[in-house]
C-alpha cells in the first residue's frame, strides 16, 4: 500500500525523535524545494533555526549555506526529479567557525502510483575525516612513487606470500626484468635469487612475516642475462592501520664496484705485504703520536728484538741517539702541520752495539676530515754512503785548501819579511826605537795569527753537531779567509745585512765550507776583477744568503747539470765542488738556486730555514 502525502506526513512525525539522535544527515523536501523534516544532524550542519524552518526554501531560511552551496543544491534536486533514480553528490558546508564540512549526500526522488511527486528523501554523511585520510593517503601515495621513481636503489614490493605489488626503474635497470613480468606472474621473484642462496632468502621473509627485524646485510644476486652481483639488501615489513604485516619492501642497493674495490685492495695488502716482509728496509706503520701500529720483520734483525712490536715500541726510541732527539721532534711537527711527504736523518744503535745513519722517508696518511690518521716510513741504513760523501767533502777541502795554501803563504810572507828585518834593526837600535820596532812586530804576528786561526778552523775536522750559529759571524771569517785570493784578483767582497738576522739550527763547518766554494768559485770567474756583494736577509721564516759576482757567468743550457758530480765548468775542475754544496743544503733542509747570464755574472741564493725549537 502506497500512502498519499497527507497520510505520510504524520508517519514520518512518528519517527523523528527516533531520527533525530543519529548523526547522519536526512532531510524531506517538496518539489518546490521547501524542507519539510529534518533531523537535529542537518540542521546543527547547516545552521537552520529549528523552529521555523518547515515549509521554507533554502534560499528563505537562516543558515550557514552559502548562495553557491543553495544554488548546487537546486540543480541536483531538479536532476533527482528528472531522473527518478539516487544522485550521490559531495558538498562543502561552510560552519560558524569558519570551517568546512564536507557531506556525501543521496538524493532519491519519490512518486505516487499515477507518477506524480511526493518527497524528496536526502540522506547523507559527514565524511570530511574520510577525506583528509584520502588526501593523506594519495600525498603519501605521490611521495612513494616519487621516491621509487627518483632513487637510484632497486625496490622490490611484495604481499605476504612474495607476490610482486610494485617494482621501480632502478629495479628494471639493475637486473633487466620488466614490472609487467613479475606482476603478470610470468616470471616468479626468486629468478633473481641464485639457487645457492634461496634457503637464505627463505629464512629472512619467515622472520619478517614473524615480526621479527633482519638488518641489511651483503649478498649476491642475480641478473637477467645470468650475470651475478653483488649487492646489499635491506628489508621492511609494510603494515596495516592495525598494525597487521601486509607486505613487504626490499632495496637492493648494487655494490659490486666497492667488492671489486675491496678483493684488489685485499690483493694489492698481500702483495705489499709481501714486499715490507722481505725487505732489507725498516718499513712501520705509526699513529699520529707515534705509537708503532705495524713494523716489518727486518726491524728485528737489525735491532736483534725477537717479541714483536710490543718490545719494539718499548726498546725503539732507547736507541735513537740522544744527540738526534730535538731535531726529529721538529721535523715531525712540522709534518703534523704541513700534511705533506717529508725526509729526515737519524742515527740509531744496532744489536751490535755500534750506531748507524738511518735515512727515513716518511708519508703522512689522511682520513676523510684531512687529518693524519698515521704515517707511513720506510728507513734504510746509509752509514757507508755518508762515510763515502763524508771522503768526498773532506776531499774537496783539501782541494780548497791546497788553492788558498799560495795566497796564505804570500800574506804570511809579507809580515815575516818584516819581522827578520825589525829583528836585525833591534841589535842596533836604542830603547826608544826598539819600543817602536816591538810594537810593529807584535801588530804582524797578530797578524799572522789571524790568517792561521781562518785556515784552521776550515782545515781541522769537527763532528756533525748542529746548533743555533749566526750567519753574519760565519760570513765575515769566510770572507777574511779568501780575502787574499781575492786582493789578488783585484776582487772586493762586500757584505750587507739588512734588518735583525737570527741565528740558524745548523753544522757551522759545513756551512762554511759552503760560502768558501761559492765564494771561491765567483772569485775564480772574475778574471777582469770586480765586486761581490754578500747580501743577507730574513725572509717568511727562513734566512737568505744572496752572492752575486761580475764574473764570466754560466751558459743557460749548463745551469740544469750545476751539482752533478763531476760535471764542471772549469778547465781542470771536478765538479765535486757544487755537489757537495748541493748535499750540505739538502742536510739543512734548505734550497739553493743559481742565476746567471754569460758576460753579465752569476747570482746564487742559498735559502735556509730557521727552527724555532723553543715553540715546537
Amino acid at each position: 500500500m502506497i500512502l498519499t502525502g497527507n497520510e505520510l506526513l504524520p508517519k514520518l512525525g512518528v519517527f523523528k525523535k527516533l531520527i533525530d539522535v543519529l548523526p547522519e544527515f536526512i532531510c524531506l523536501k517538496n518539489e518546490e524545494g521547501e524542507w519539510l523534516v529534518a533531523n537535529e544532524f542537518a540542521l546543527q550542519v547547516c545552521g537552520v533555526d529549528r523552529s521555523s524552518y518547515k515549509g521554507l526554501r533554502a534560499e528563505e531560511l537562516s543558515c550557514f549555506l552559502t548562495p553557491d552551496t543553495i544554488r548546487r543544491c537546486h540543480e541536483t534536486d531538479q536532476k533527482a526529479w528528472e531522473t527518478g533514480r539516487p544522485i550521490k553528490i559531495q558538498e562543502e558546508v561552510l560552519q560558524k567557525d569558519g570551517s568546512y564540512i564536507i557531506l556525501e549526500l543521496i538524493k532519491q526522488a519519490t512518486f505516487d502510483d499515477e507518477g506524480n511527486p511526493l518527497y524528496l528523501f536526502v540522506t547523507g554523511r559527514d565524511i570530511t575525516q574520510h577525506k583528509a585520510k584520502e588526501e593523506e593517503l594519495s600525498v603519501a601515495l605521490e611521495l612513494l612513487e616519487s621516491v621509487l621513481k627518483g632513487t637510484t636503489d632497486a625496490i622490490l614490493i611484495v604481499d605476504t606470500k612474495e607476490n610482486p605489488i610494485k617494482v621501480n626503474h632502478s629495479f628494471e635497470k639493475l637486473f633487466g626484468w620488466k614490472e609487467d613480468d613479475l606482476i603478470s606472474g610470468r616470471v616468479d621473484t626468486d629468478v633473481i635469487i641464485p639457487s645457492e642462496y634461496k634457503p637464505e632468502s627463505k629464512s629472512i621473509m619467515s622472520l619478517l612475516a614473524e615480526g621479527s627485524t633482519v638488518p641489511s646485510f651483503e649478498t649476491q644476486r642475480v641478473c637477467k642475462e645470468g650475470t651475478k652481483i653483488d649487492v646489499s639488501i635491506s628489508f621492511s615489513a609494510i603494515r596495516n592501520m592495525q598494525g597487521q604485516v601486509i607486505g613487504f619492501c626490499l632495496i637492493y642497493r648494487d655494490i659490486t664496484p666497492q667488492k671489486k674495490a675491496e678483493r684488489a685492495l685485499r690483493e694489492s695488502e698481500a702483495k705489499y705485504r709481501v714486499i715490507a716482509e722481505h725487505s732489507k728496509d725498516l718499513i712501520a706503520v705509526a699513529d699520529s703520536s707515534g705509537k708503532l701500529l705495524y713494523c716489518s720483520p727486518s726491524h728485528e734483525g737489525l735491532l736483534g728484538l725477537t717479541n714483536g712490536i710490543d718490545e719494539l715500541n718499548e726498546v725503539l726510541f732507547s736507541r735513537i741517539h740522544q744527540d738526534d732527539w730535538e731535531f726529529l721532534r721538529a721535523t715531525f711537527a712540522k709534518a703534523r702541520s704541513q700534511k705533506k711527504p717529508f725526509t729526515f736523518e737519524f742515527r740509531l744503535k744496532i744489536s751490535s752495539g755500534d750506531w748507524v745513519v738511518m735515512e727515513t722517508n716518511a708519508v703522512p696518511v689522511l682520513n676523510e676530515w684531512d687529518e693524519i690518521e698515521s704515517f707511513v716510513t720506510i728507513a734504510r741504513d746509509i752509514t757507508a754512503t755518508k762515510e763515502t760523501e763524508e771522503l768526498i767533502r773532506k776531499s774537496e777541502k783539501l782541494s780548497v785548501l791546497g788553492e788558498l795554501a799560495a795566497g796564505v803563504a804570500h800574506e804570511i810572507r809579507n809580515p815575516l819579511t818584516s819581522l827578520i828585518g825589525f829583528a836585525q834593526l833591534l841589535k842596533e837600535s836604542d830603547e826608544e826605537m826598539k819600543d817602536k820596532y816591538i810594537g810593529i812586530m807584535l801588530t804582524e804576528l797578530k797578524r799572522i795569527n789571524d790568517i792561521v786561526g781562518e785556515l784552521m778552523l776550515v782545515a781541522k775536522p769537527q763532528a756533525v753537531h748542529f746548533e743555533n750559529s749566526s750567519l753574519k759571524d760565519m760570513l765575515e771569517s769566510v770572507g777574511r779567509l779568501l780575502d787574499t785570493q781575492a786582493i789578488i784578483k783585484n776582487v772586493q767582497i762586500q757584505l750587507n745585512t739588512f734588518g735583525d738576522i737570527p741565528p740558524v739550527y745548523c753544522v757551522e763547518n759545513q756551512l762554511k765550507q759552503l760560502f768558501i766554494n761559492l765564494l771561491k768559485n765567483s772569485i775564480e770567474s772574475m778574471d777582469k776583477g770586480g765586486l761581490i756583494r754578500l747580501t743577507l736577509i730574513k725572509a717568511k721564516g727562513n734566512v737568505m744568503v744572496e752572492i752575486e759576482d761580475q764574473g764570466s757567468g754560466i751558459p743557460k743550457d749548463r745551469l740544469e747539470k750545476l751539482g752533478e758530480p763531476f760535471y764542471t765548468t772549469k778547465e781542470k775542475g771536478t765538479g765535486l765542488g757544487l755537489m757537495v754544496c748541493y748535499k750540505i743544503v739538502k742536510e739543512h733542509f734548505g734550497q739553493i738556486q743559481f742565476e746567471s747570464e754569460e758576460g753579465k755574472g752569476t747570482k746564487v741564493q742559498v735559502k735556509l730555514p730557521i727552527y724555532p725549537l723553543s715553540v715546537v
